[in-house]
């Protein structure tokens, strides 16, 4: 069968970036040259296809949330991806229910991204998106020996890492007191709820950081997050080891900690790191000294010697990276390293000013962009 001139035109015209397969088999027969044409259009329409992402996490009403959505759909638009949030209250019963009615629908992604509030509860969740052949990028809180089969990979904060460096910053504020002839160790921890993915990591560091000093861990509450829970589960504590003494506090992250403080100091304490090390003259021993981490509370805290410190987390990073893990899989089928890390150095009133990092997309960002609380 002769092919004509017009026809060629019109093949030409349909498939521009098939053409030198089209040249190529002009002599061949009419059934050969549709078959070409045929591949060639679907692996053009395939390679132009936006890939398609859908995340599951918690509510972006949540500061910390807010940063991380912000950042994943910022990132996903430079690259040209297409990307679905589905948001839940921090609670694992109603993502359970956002997964069900989702895959209900019959739609697939070319990825989720999963971010739970309990992974534990959440493990049946996963495996219904891992059964469907989608990967799954884990977020927030590190793979455990339950999950890591169904994911592809992990993005988000050294759990173990930023609370260390927390403890380290609680011995700091310790050797002062000490230095300034200061006395009283005492330590509560207003904790992530205990079923929390990221809570036994933190805990465990954070012993591990102020082992073998004179600081004594005394009591330890994981009421909820932010700062009502932080306030509750601390009015909690401080009723049940108040007899005892309380001169430091440490807050999984500096929202819990915001409520902490309120709770502190509506019980009379005075929350005071500048007294309590004797920093601006003597020493106040029963002055309480607070050390946070995630920097999601406010700046005024530490300006106002209300908290030692924390340790930077930036949530708009750890959006950015699951992002360009995401593309990285996409380009390669496998990602370079399954865990990875956003990075969580210690801010202190010392070095907030002049704190920086660089973030995914190779921009500059100050603090006041990295922390997701009221640091501008």
């Amino acid at each position: 069968m002769k092919i004509s001139k017009m026809n060629i035109f019109n093949m030409f015209n349909y498939t521009r970036k098939c053409s030198f397969f089209i040249i190529f088999y002009m002599g061949d027969k009419m059934k050969n040259l549709i078959k070409i044409l045929a591949v060639c259009t679907l692996f053009f329409s395939g390679s132009l296809k936006a890939v398609e992402i859908v995340s599951f996490n918690a509510a972006s009403s949540e500061a910390y949330v807010g940063a991380f959505v912000k950042g994943i759909k910022a990132t996903a638009e430079q690259y040209g991806y297409d990307i679905t949030v589905y948001e839940n209250n921090y609670n694992q019963a109603e993502q359970n229910q956002q997964v069900e009615q989702y895959l209900a629908s019959g739609a697939l992604p070319d990825v989720f991204i999963w971010w739970p509030p309990d992974a534990v509860a959440g493990l049946g969740s996963l495996r219904k998106l891992a059964k469907t052949g989608v990967p799954v990028l884990k977020i927030n809180q590190l793979p455990n020996e339950q999950d890591e089969q169904f994911i592809f990979g992990y993005a988000g904060p050294d759990d173990r890492l930023r609370a260390y460096n927390a403890g380290e910053m609680m011995v700091k504020a310790m050797k002062l007191k000490q230095a300034a002839g200061g006395e009283g160790f005492n330590v509560i921890a207003l904790s992530y709820p205990h079923s929390y993915g990221g809570y036994g990591l933190s805990i465990g560091a954070f012993k591990r950081a102020i082992a073998g000093t004179d600081l004594n861990l005394i009591g330890d509450i994981g009421e909820g997050f932010g700062q009502a829970n932080g306030y509750k589960g601390a009015a909690k504590l401080i009723a049940k080891v108040k007899d005892q003494g309380i001169h430091f506090v440490y807050g999984m992250d500096d929202a819990i900690l915001t409520g902490g403080i309120k709770a502190l100091e509506e019980a009379g304490y005075n929350v005071d790191w500048y007294a309590g090390t004797g920093s601006n003259g003597d020493v106040d021993s029963d002055a309480v000294i607070t050390v946070g981490t995630v920097c999601n509370g406010d700046k005024q805290m530490i300006t106002d010697g209300k908290q030692f410190g924390t340790t930077l987390q930036s949530p708009l990073h750890e959006g950015q990276l699951a992002i360009a893990l995401v593309k990285e899989y996409m380009e390669n089928g496998k990602l370079a390293n399954y865990i990875n890390f956003t990075p969580n150095p210690s801010v202190t009133g010392a070095t907030m000013d002049f704190t920086a990092l660089r973030g995914f997309d190779g921009k500059l960002y100050g603090i006041d962009e990295l922390c997701s609380g009221a640091w501008d």
